[in-house]
């Protein structure tokens, strides 16, 4: 970021931030909190000045570009009646036609080997329909040798290439990436298989680039075909971001009031041609593979579009993903799940997945039990690593 954009967006320039004698004294809070105040006022009374102008630009444009560009015929403002949430939680939520699915990733790194776990589970209104789990286990060498020396030599090699100046995360077999891409895919798939709804609910984005990224072949290959089969295939399914990095899509969706949605455009706009060509030039290295990453990149990104919701006016707006064959009804299942958390304004069937996973694979349990081979082992705390070791 260049420095005179950060100095508009601090208010003040860097250099004031990085002298010391303008920080302030730790135990002065009340302070902090005078300024914090102010500004947090500042920032809600520009929110309401500009909300209705926001609007009325947003839904001249929106109407305007429809069906043109990256827009599609689709785009545009929309409002749902008590009546409408009332009948999709009659026909679609509480009758069991919609299920949510959401995984999670615990690890475990040390000297000696990577445990990684991977939990997902899948539910519905009318009962946990199952969680499944999966386990991997790193070890930096697996064979046996019948000389010590020997083993000792080829541990020290292969350790020191893993830890050359050239070695990346992808090159660990078991690395952070490759976890997050095996639960991503783990959470689609479980989807497309396992889920028996015709509604399929996911959390975050439905093309994430981690599952797309050279992380091994088979990987690759097993997630384009799922994600074929769920989002060009299947078509009906609702996906809610979390945290959305589009601050332009946030801001349409605080102009929001109450029940109100807006079909925005389609996923064309990350998935540009550009983009491609930078995720294709990092896939795997077979022609054929980066062929049908691009291929499958250029059928999606015009078939799925994103809009924004708001149930409440007191609660934020929603990012959310939908088929562009079956948009409103997505934008209105989430609206109808998110009405059930008018604090939130966020579906709940996702948050009960959430909850199930948290429960099911408690990351606490698993370090207990991490802990205790080790115990058994007779080597208690010597490969902990420093924070599993440190007093709460």
């Amino acid at each position: 970021m260049e420095e005179e954009s950060l100095t508009a967006s601090l208010g003040e320039p860097l250099e004031s931030v990085l002298d010391l004698t303008s920080w302030r004294d730790g135990k002065d809070q009340s302070a902090l909190y005078e300024q914090l105040r102010t500004v947090v006022a500042e920032s809600v009374a520009q929110s309401e000045r500009t909300r209705q102008p926001i609007r009325d630009i947003v839904v001249k444009r929106l109407r305007a570009s429809a069906g043109t560009g990256t827009s599609p015929k689709e785009a545009g403002l929309y409002s749902l009646t008590p009546e409408d949430i009332a009948e999709v939680h009659r026909q679609l939520l509480f009758n069991g036609a919609a299920e949510a699915c959401d995984g999670t990733v615990i690890a475990h790194d040390s000297l000696l080997l990577t445990v990684a776990q991977i939990g997902v589970a899948l539910v519905a209104y009318q009962g946990g329909t199952g969680s499944w789990v999966q386990r991997l286990y790193r070890r930096d060498l697996r064979e046996t040798y019948e000389d010590p020396v020997e083993e000792a030599i080829a541990l020290l090699e292969r350790r020191s290439r893993s830890d050359s100046a050239d070695a990346d995360d992808t090159r660990d077999p078991v690395s952070r990436l490759l976890r997050r891409g095996l639960m991503e895919y783990a959470e689609r798939a479980i989807l497309l298989h396992r889920s028996t709804a015709p509604w399929r609910i996911g959390h975050g984005h439905p093309v994430t680039t981690t599952i797309l990224l050279p992380t091994t072949r088979s990987l690759f290959l097993a997630s384009i075909d799922v994600l074929r089969g769920l989002l060009l295939d299947h078509k009906k399914f609702l996906y809610v971001a979390s945290s959305p990095a589009d601050r332009l899509a946030r801001t349409i969706g605080d102009s929001l009031y109450p029940l109100e949605y807006a079909v925005i455009g389609t996923i064309a706009d990350s998935f540009n041609d550009h983009h491609i060509d930078s995720l294709t030039s990092k896939s795997t290295g077979h022609p054929q593979e980066r062929i049908a990453l691009r291929q499958f990149l250029t059928d999606v990104r015009t078939e799925i579009v994103y809009g924004v919701y708001r149930v409440t006016d007191y609660s934020p707006a929603q990012v959310f993903y939908a088929h562009k064959d079956h948009v409103h009804t997505a934008a209105s299942l989430a609206m109808a799940d998110s009405v059930l958390q008018p604090h939130r304004g966020f579906p709940m069937l996702i948050d009960l997945a959430d909850l199930v996973c948290r429960t099911t694979f408690d990351g606490g349990s698993f370090a207990g039990l991490v802990h205790s081979a080790y115990a058994a082992a007779g080597a208690p705390v010597r490969y902990l690593g420093e924070r599993e070791t440190r007093s709460r």
